[in-house]
């Protein structure tokens, strides 16, 4: 049979081979393209199908959504009452911002140097809004309860911001040197503070802002809350932010509840 074929080839002249492997390269072309085509088509046909399906599930989605938000039980009032102590506000304004803090978190240092300076500024000095904090001290930081009770304690001295921030820059570190330190400086009684941190009712009080954050979702430093006060001293409509936070967004947050 081969011999056959290379007879008949040997028969043609150059120009008829060229013709057929001409014809034969064109009809190849014809069937690759055609199922090139074929391939493209559906390709289309199944994306075309894709968005289809990613549209009736963007729809899902919303309505799962709009679903989760009426389901949500309403923000349960939080008393502020007796942390005014706490507080630097110097009137009686009805926007407060929250802090779940602990001493020797870096990202609570880092807002504390960077961010509340700022709104201290332009907010609280100017009575606009109240600034509370709240003690959340981590479990594997070993000095944030002691810190957070120094610091409660300074306040009943009324120098709880002198505390607060001589901890921070101490890196949550306390001693008796850094307590003896901020004592002269800012005219404590030293041996007030010490029986007030040994006070159970001050560690009941830290485990209380505890339980409120924990409550609240919180597991982790900084958190924040945002929100409005009404008249019986309780924040209201308020809104959660974890994490260090812009002073943009805390701007943006406390411009649009002056409104």
């Amino acid at each position: 049979m081969l011999n056959k074929y290379m007879e008949i080839l040997a028969g043609l002249s150059a120009k008829n081979i060229k013709a057929i492997t001409m014809l034969f390269f064109l009809s190849w072309v014809s069937s690759v393209s055609a199922e090139e085509g074929w391939v493209a088509d559906e390709v289309f046909t199944q994306l075309s199908e894709m968005r289809k399906e990613i549209g009736q599930l963007k729809d899902k989605v919303f309505a799962l959504e709009q679903k989760l938000v009426q389901s949500q039980p309403k923000a349960e009032p939080i008393s502020l009452a007796g942390a005014a102590n706490i507080s630097s506000a110097k009137a009686s304004p009805n926007i407060a911002v929250v802090e779940f803090s602990d001493y020797e978190c870096p990202f609570c240092a880092k807002h504390n140097k960077n961010v509340l300076p700022k709104l201290r500024e332009r907010y609280i000095d100017k009575g606009v809004i109240q600034y509370v904090m709240m003690d959340f001290p981590l479990e594997f930081h070993a000095h944030a309860k002691m810190a957070a009770l120094a610091t409660r304690c300074a306040g009943e001295q009324k120098q709880y911001w002198p505390m607060h921030d001589a901890i921070f820059e101490a890196k949550g570190q306390v001693n008796d040197e850094l307590l003896a330190e901020v004592v002269s400086r800012h005219k404590l009684d030293l041996a007030v503070l010490r029986k007030c941190m040994d006070d159970p009712v001050q560690l009941d009080k830290l485990q209380s802002d505890i339980a409120l954050g924990s409550s609240l979702g919180v597991n982790g430093t900084p958190a924040f809350l945002i929100g409005k006060i009404n008249k019986n001293k309780q924040l209201v409509e308020y809104r959660r932010f974890d994490g260090v936070q812009s002073f943009e967004t805390f701007a943006s947050m406390i411009d649009s509840l002056k409104k």
